[in-house]
């Protein structure tokens, strides 16, 4: 590049351009009039102070500002940097100072150059050269930095990794082009149910950063999440604008988050840009700095001109990740609903003309149309499931998946993580993520049978997704939303268990809704008979046999029966006198007689005891009556009516060894 023609006789600039000098040493700024009038250039004045250096530019607006930082006066050449920025005069900083904060904040200027004093002719006309050469070529600068930022962004987005880490990247690339302290980015108001998409980087070091989720945000200002939604809701969301100074502590005090925020970091400036989304909310772009005059109408409209792309960007990342979640819930129903078709069961309908039955019916039919939660009550084997699933078929959630859960059937250590999943590495032996039945029922229905034997500490969570409508998973970055509908089933008296301090009066609560009480066998003989003859059609085709129908013994025998396992006791009592049998007319071998009374009234006798004392006796009793086999034919579960693994979990939280 040459340099501009000296002004000789011979050769003069071809268009003499004007140069305004702003020094405050006398000496420097003579010596840099007659080095530029030497070379042709005009100069429009010498200013000692920025307001003389403002009122001769409005005198004479020139082509070139040549700008020391330190001046006399209150204000700064930097101060005065960003006016002539806005009057779009190109400048050039000549100073003695080259600390590396006063740099940092020169260089958010953006000057066409730099000159260090003391200085030589030759350092001044190729700085100048420079610079003009720069200003007339900073549109196609600016679009083709623009175009490389843009593609960047976009490739970062776009990769395959976790949303923190994509969004981190997104705020490296930004920090030369709009220099930061702390940065909010990702998605708000998002409607799907996938991870967390926004978060805030807190940079340390030069090109070190902090990764801040809310929880984090939360530990550092003493918020509750409760107190941190209602701020955030009470707050209006922030249009594209530039806060500095005052502006910025107006905003502040109009805005309590922005406050809490400036307050936390020791921020003095702001810069805002929302992305508004076509479904999935707004993306938010908001950089602050501890500097109080970091940004100006440069930045937001260079993040006016990329926010098309980067909108678009954003949707078409978001629809595809929806996609990908979409189906992968869409794997996990279909693996989890073969495993239903397998497992099947106890029975296919409801069936039964009883009073108290068809009160259940009314009361399926008024309550499954809307999404409130529903509470089945009734001893074991009483057909609770099927009510479940009743409800769900007739919902509006149908078309989605009807997630089971066993609260019994679960170690105590292992039931939080199959609710609410947990993240890679979040305890030992989480190799991998793991969904939890939560966010696999997302959009249906999740049923969670003997809900009186979720372990007390983990009610509080149960509580929190009923009452917040949010989820996270074990070693997860926050909460994230789960639309599912609860149904729950006990086979227990939650009020006495209340009372005993063993399950918690709020979850109680909000868990009892919508009741439904389901009557034993023993209170609805009418419907033993029907029953029975839909489970022989069902046990005769399984069988490959020709059973008509049971024996009138049989019949007798099983209503004068007190059928302490209801319908389930049925139904295996009747496939084990089928598998006998030997005839079209089934007849009852076992002595039903000997078992007129539940098993805890035999074993202890009509004292009353404490619950969980009276448990873990019956237990212990059927143990040694089935000589401590637990499975099979005559083991203790088959004793007890209940199924090996929920045996397994009692004798677990009992504490009863599998000795004798």
């Amino acid at each position: 590049m040459q340099l501009m023609p000296v002004n000789t006789t011979d050769n003069l600039p071809l268009t003499q351009q004007t140069i305004l000098i702003v020094e405050d040493e006398f000496a420097v700024a003579n010596d840099l009039r007659t080095i530029l009038e030497k070379a042709g250039y005009l100069v429009s004045g010498i200013a000692f102070t920025v307001a003389e250096a403002l009122e001769l530019n409005r005198l004479q607006k020139p082509d070139l500002v040549l700008l020391d930082i330190h001046l006399k006066g209150s204000e700064t050449g930097i101060q005065l940097a960003r006016r002539l920025t806005e009057d779009d005069i190109p400048f050039v900083y000549i100073s003695a100072n080259t600390n590396s904060s006063i740099l940092e904040e020169v260089n958010i200027t953006k000057p066409y150059g730099f000159i260090v004093k003391p200085f030589r002719e030759r350092d001044v006309l190729v700085a100048l050269e420079i610079a003009h050469y720069r200003h007339a070529h900073r549109i196609e600068v600016r679009i083709r930095q623009e175009q490389t930022l843009q593609i960047a962004i976009t490739d970062a987005l776009s990769e395959d990794r976790d949303w923190d880490q994509r969004l981190l990247k997104v705020a490296r690339l930004y920090q030369p082009v709009i220099p930061f302290d702390y940065f909010i980015v990702g998605l708000e108001k998002e409607k799907t149910l996938n991870a967390i998409r926004s978060c805030s980087f807190f940079r340390i070091g030069k090109d070190e950063y902090q990764t801040i989720w809310t929880d984090n945000f939360l530990k550092m200002t003493g918020l509750t999440l409760e107190k941190y939604h209602r701020i955030r809701a009470a707050v209006p969301y922030d249009g594209p604008a530039v806060y500095n100074d005052g502006d910025f502590e107006e905003a502040c005090r109009q805005n309590p988050l922005k406050q809490l925020i400036a307050k936390t970091f020791k921020l003095e400036s702001n810069l805002n840009m929302p992305l508004r989304t076509s479904q999935n909310g707004t993306f938010f772009l908001s950089f602050f700095s501890r500097q109080p005059n970091t940004y100006s109408s440069e930045h937001l409209q260079m993040l006016e001109r990329l926010s098309s792309s980067l909108t678009l960007t954003v949707e078409r990342l978001i629809a595809f990740d929806e996609i990908k979640r979409l189906s992968e819930q869409l794997r996990r129903e279909n693996t989890y609903l073969q495993e239903e078709v397998k497992t099947g069961a106890n029975f296919e309908e409801i069936i039964g003309t009883s009073p108290s039955l068809l009160h259940v019916f009314k009361s399926i039919e008024q309550v499954a149309p809307t999404d409130y939660t529903v509470l089945i009550l009734g001893e074991t084997g009483t057909g609770k499931e099927l009510i479940a699933r009743a409800v769900h078929n007739r919902s509006s959630r149908k078309g989605k998946a009807l997630i089971k859960v066993n609260c019994a059937a679960l170690p105590p250590q292992l039931i939080e993580s199959e609710l609410f999943g947990h993240e890679k590495g979040s305890f030992t032996g989480a190799a991998d993520r793991r969904i939890g039945k939560f966010e696999l029922a997302h959009g249906g229905t999740i049923f969670l049978d003997e809900i009186g034997e979720l372990p007390l500490e983990l009610q509080p969570k149960l509580l929190r997704v009923l009452q917040e409508k949010e989820i996270e998973r074990i070693g997860g970055k926050g909460p994230f939303a789960c639309d599912v509908r609860i149904i729950a089933a006990t086979n227990r008296n939650l009020q006495v268990e209340v009372s005993a301090g063993r399950f918690r009066a709020d979850l109680f609560y909000r868990l009892n809704v919508f009741p439904i009480h389901l009557s034993p066998l023993r209170e609805r003989k009418e419907d033993l008979m029907p029953l029975a003859t839909s489970f022989l059609k069902k046990i005769a085709k399984k069988l490959g046999k020709e059973l008509t129908s049971l024996s009138e013994e049989s019949s007798q025998l099983m209503k004068n029966y007190h059928w302490p396992g209801n319908i389930r006791e049925l139904e295996h009592l009747l496939e084990r006198a089928a598998i006998m049998a030997t005839t079209p007319i089934v007849s009852i071998v076992e002595p039903l007689e000997m078992n007129t009374q539940p098993l805890t009234e035999i074993e202890l006798g009509t004292g009353p005891k404490p619950f969980e004392q009276a448990e873990r006796e019956n237990i212990i009793a059927a143990l040694k009556l089935a000589n401590y086999r637990i499975r099979g034919k005559g083991g203790a579960a088959e004793i007890l009516n209940i199924k090996p693994t929920t045996l397994e979990a009692r004798m677990a939280r009992l504490d009863i060894r599998r000795d004798k």
